[in-house]
């Protein structure tokens, strides 16, 4: 299947599973919605896209500290962080979709499988592009981008941390 149509496809996916709310029909409602909701959203997409529950509630927690509301300097939005041109691009997700923490999540989430699997499964390299872009490179000469070296350790710690809660089942 080309890129374009799984782009499509996906896209596709996200509104026949529901993803928008709605919010096809206008600016989608921005609202707040309690941590605890959207630990609970993070952890349950990334099972189901065979994502490391406690990697992608690091990485949920790195971004926005669960803040489905966030957004950076750079323009990024939501509990991921997703750039309204990679959404758009790499999706065709409208940019007001990622204010909707179901859609920001798993778009997020599917994201970093990919880029899991793009780096067979080295975890700093995919948080390294996650975090600062293509600069990483292709495997075998793939590298962390120098500046997003805190964000990589911080992410892996809050990992091991997020890991150590789930084994106690303190979430």
């Amino acid at each position: 299947m080309s890129r374009r149509a799984m782009i499509g496809l996906c896209g596709a996916v996200l509104v026949l599973n529901g993803c928008t709310n709605g919010a096809l029909a206008g600016r989608p409602e921005r609202r707040r919605y309690a941590r605890s909701k959207i630990k609970a959203l993070v952890a349950n997409e990334a099972a189901n896209l065979g994502v490391s529950v406690p990697l992608a509630l690091a990485v949920a927690h790195a971004e926005s500290y669960f803040d489905a509301q966030a957004e950076s300097s750079a323009g990024a939005r939501g509990v991921m962080q997703i750039m309204p041109a990679t959404a758009l691009g790499e999706y065709g997700i409208e940019p007001d979709l990622l204010w909707d923490p179901r859609i920001n999540v798993r778009l997020g989430l599917h994201f970093l499988g990919r880029l899991l699997r793009r780096y067979r499964g080295r975890v700093d390299l995919a948080l390294s592009y996650y975090n600062g872009g293509s600069a990483v490179g292709r495997l075998p000469n793939a590298r962390v981008i120098p500046a997003t070296y805190k964000y990589v350790v911080r992410v892996q710690r809050l990992e091991k941390q997020y890991r150590r809660q789930l084994a106690r089942q303190v979430i």
